[in-house]
């Protein structure tokens, strides 16, 4: 998914270099290549890196929660249920 971002974060630079290359010379082909970045490049670029980012940061820090509980629970300063409890709201 991220190459896929990348790829549309290209395409839209692309687009605008065009756009702006070719918006005196000739209006209709810098409006076509204005509307393809739009169409393509914008929203599948926001929508993948938002999308990548928050399983990401949902997946290391379910894992780090569950070590830091263990290590409480280990120094004594959580109880089995308690560690329980709390393993249980994180997954």
């Amino acid at each position: 998914m991220k190459v896929m971002s990348i790829i549309g974060i290209v395409w839209f630079t692309l687009s605008m270099f065009f756009i702006f290359l070719l918006i005196n010379e000739d209006m209709e082909a810098a409006a076509g290549w204005g509307i393809l970045g739009l169409l393509y490049a914008i929203p599948y670029s926001i929508t993948v890196l938002v999308l990548s980012n928050k399983q990401t940061k949902a997946n290391v820090s379910v894992s780090d929660e569950l070590i830091k509980l263990h290590d409480l629970k280990e120094k004594g300063i959580l109880t089995e249920n308690e560690f329980n409890l709390k393993k249980a709201q994180l997954l």
